[in-house]
């Protein structure tokens, strides 16, 4: 059943919960320390959905790397994730930011990736009379 899973729908998922459910400013600190260079390093919002969303990015991309036939429903579906996160940041208030922008370019990556991937992959399993 995780095979074809866009796992990208997590990461929109998590910036509705923060954005929609909590209402949270996308702005607001996390957390605060100083490092010993001296500099004050602080997270905010933004950047947690957006490293929740890398990380999200890179299991999507090692699923991609499988040569079943459920990556076929696995790339459709992460269109699909694809088209309605275009939508919700044209359309859907709160969606229209950067950091909703940056998680729509990965999931936009995410499907240039897969379909890269399984045409890479393809024809590399192809071989007609010991050409390539």
């Amino acid at each position: 059943m995780l095979r074809f899973f866009p796992f990208m729908v997590l990461a929109v998922l998590a910036y509705a919960i923060v954005v929609w459910a909590l209402g949270m400013p996308l702005s607001r600190e996390i957390v605060a320390f100083g490092l010993p260079s001296g500099t004050q390093f602080s997270l905010t919002v933004s950047e947690v959905v957006l490293a929740i969303a890398t990380i999200v990015l890179f299991f999507e991309i090692m699923n991609a790397t499988s040569a079943r036939s459920s990556s076929i429903l696995n790339h459709g579906l992460s269109m699909v994730v694809f088209v309605a996160s275009l939508i919700a940041f044209l359309m859907i208030p709160g969606f229209g930011t950067g950091t909703f922008l940056i998680i729509t370019l990965m999931t936009l990556v995410d499907v240039i990736a897969g379909y890269s991937i399984s045409i890479l992959t393809a024809r590399r399993d192809m071989t007609f009379g010991g050409q390539e």
